[in-house]
């Protein structure tokens, strides 16, 4: 019986924590609508926090609900158009030198998929959620600090990305089907932490995928059915870079082909840095 109370008490302490942190944020929505604009420019800056990005079918260039405490978090929102590109600009800080942490700042943005978006972020302690599957994405800018999360395609980019690039510092990222990204070339730079990065999905023309790591290591997923060229540094006793495959050749020094590569239209060339780390490829 006394544990039973016990139990009772703990689940009503812990359903009335819970109802103090959610009564203690505002919630904004701001609905920012596309207005006479053709594409859209997307420029973020957050430190601590949680960032959600989504794309969907709306009129409006985006949504943007924002869970904050106004005793700690500043934020701004601003939209304006220009020779027919929306400039949408967000950004989160402290207050009056006010500590953030991630559960004081929370940003669910969802991004219309009627826009050719160029998005460009600047992410320092969040955990991060970018699912960017089906958004016309034309250039992806993307800094992330000391965070965790994903940045998924589950769908195909509609048009062609030209550059995505992603400098990650002290992060536990995972990327998920990278490949409906559907990029010319792919710039990741990795400092410290463990990056698992999954370049599955569809593949139109050739893609460059360039990965460097520093103090850190990678796990870099590669589709079987595409064809593939790997280029790398080597392995020393500092690094080592191992690739998980037997039908490769060794056409160069430290560079490897897969079978039909030479003549294959869509295909990856994928050329790896590793400083003191390692790179693990697989390939499924």
């Amino acid at each position: 019986m006394v544990r039973k109370y016990l139990v009772s008490i703990m689940t009503l302490l812990l359903v009335s924590a819970g109802l103090v942190w959610a009564g203690r944020l505002q919630h904004d929505t701001k609905k920012v609508a596309a207005e006479d604009a053709k594409k859209v420019s997307v420029k973020g800056d957050f430190g601590a926090g949680e960032i959600v990005i989504s794309g969907e079918d709306i009129a409006e260039a985006a949504i943007v609900d924002i869970f904050y405490d106004e005793e700690k978090v500043d934020y701004d929102v601003e939209y304006d158009v220009s020779r027919s590109t929306g400039r949408l600009v967000l950004a989160s800080h402290s207050r009056r030198r006010s500590n953030i942490d991630t559960e004081d700042n929370r940003w669910e943005i969802v991004l219309s998929t009627r826009y050719p978006v160029a998005l460009d972020l600047e992410v320092g302690a969040c955990d991060a959620d970018f699912e960017l599957g089906g958004i016309p994405l034309e250039e992806v800018t993307l800094e992330i600090g000391a965070s965790s999360g994903s940045i998924s395609f589950s769908k195909v980019n509609p048009v062609r990305l030209v550059d995505l690039d992603i400098e990650a510092g002290a992060s536990s990222l995972k990327m998920n089907s990278v490949g409906n990204a559907n990029f010319e070339e792919f710039n990741f730079s990795g400092g410290v932490g463990s990056f698992d990065l999954d370049l599955s999905g569809e593949y139109h023309g050739e893609s460059v995928v360039n990965i460097e790591v520093g103090l850190g290591s990678a796990d870099i997923v590669i589709p079987e059915e595409i064809p593939v060229r790997i280029e790398t540094d080597g392995s020393n006793w500092l690094s080592s870079v191992e690739i998980h495959h037997d039908d490769l050749e060794e056409v160069d020094d430290d560079a490897y082909e897969s079978p039909g590569f030479e003549k294959a239209r869509d295909r990856i060339v994928l050329k790896v840095d590793v400083g003191m780390g390692s790179i693990d490829i697989y390939f499924e």
